[in-house]
């Protein structure tokens, strides 16, 4: 049954990627349960864990479900994670956000659901609509600019660059002046502001090399803007757009332990952006309506299994 008359704490024990941003946005979407966001086990309350998994293995975090992703990361002992979920009580129930996810936790010993619960989106930006005729961005990019650049932002940055691309980039990378870059800091613009954003940008440009699940493209395309894409996992279980295959996939090192990473070409990158920007409006719109329909998909897929997360 659902749990309405006792809280939900929705765990968030780091500061990693979006999980904190998730962590309120669930609360928001659960708004006729109680829920609190923290960063620990409350006893009373029905605890989901929103983490990277493997790192949530080894750092013993406990709750009554997990609802996990992670950047393909890979530890170096399997033996030890298994050794782990067999001697401490972590879960009743753990569910993922993709098929990619999915199978990187069972090839490390670490249990989850058969079925995925998609990461959501701000419902909001179903109210905002990219028009073909009324843009101040041709390519708009949102990435946290971290240690080992998993979002690729230095190749976003060199084509926007060398194009003089009208762009919108929010994102904490140091990006130099230019008259056609308009910057946001990464984590100060709220999500409305970023509706109003991609709206206005015909096109997303998202490279990562490696993706959990890859919020921007989903919200990109919930107002119709275009993404542009790094085609791997886990994008490519739900992304619409224009797609750019890597060229390799290699095990390089990264967040305290092996990881995937993906080879993007900034030369694929850079023929992706100039296809783009020479779409017309019918092929634009075409284009649009399919990830419009897409997301939605996507939103009623992730608000169908939310029950899952709540369920004892």
């Amino acid at each position: 049954m659902e749990v309405y008359n006792t809280t939900i704490n929705i765990i968030c024990p780091s500061r990693f990627g979006s999980l904190n941003y998730l962590g309120n946005l669930t609360r928001e979407i659960l708004k006729n349960h109680k829920v609190t966001v923290s960063d620990k086990y409350e006893p009373e309350a029905h605890n989901i864990l929103i983490d990277e998994g493997v790192t949530s293995v080894i750092y013993r975090r406990r709750a009554d479900v997990w609802w996990t992703d992670t950047p393909a990361m890979i530890y170096r002992s399997k033996d030890y994670i298994k050794k782990i979920i067999e001697n401490e009580n972590l879960f009743s129930k753990h569910y993922t956000v993709s098929e990619f996810c999915k199978q990187i936790y069972r090839k490390q010993n670490i249990p989850v659901e058969d079925t995925t619960i998609p990461r959501p989106v701000n419902p909001i930006l179903f109210n905002y609509r990219t028009n073909y005729k009324d843009t101040l961005y041709d390519i708009a990019f949102i990435g946290f600019m971290d240690n080992i650049d998993r979002k690729n932002v230095r190749i976003s940055e060199s084509i926007i660059l060398k194009h003089g691309i009208r762009s919108v980039m929010v994102t904490n990378a140091l990006i130099p002046v230019r008259p056609f870059i308009t910057k946001y800091n990464f984590g100060s613009i709220t999500d409305e502001q970023k509706a109003q954003i991609l709206s206005k940008s015909k096109f997303l440009l998202f490279p990562s090399f490696v993706e959990g699940f890859g919020m921007p493209p989903l919200e990109a395309m919930s107002v119709g803007c275009i993404p542009i894409y790094s085609d791997v996992p886990a994008h490519n279980e739900f992304a619409v757009g224009i797609p750019v295959k890597p060229v390799d996939r290699i095990e390089t090192f990264g967040y305290g332990c092996r990881i995937i990473k993906y080879i993007i070409s900034e030369k694929d990158v850079e023929e992706a952006v100039k296809y783009a920007l020479g779409m017309g409006k019918e092929e634009y719109e075409d284009l649009q309506s399919k990830c419009i329909e897409k997301a939605k998909y996507m939103y009623n897929l992730f608000k169908e299994r939310l029950k899952l997360l709540v369920e004892v």
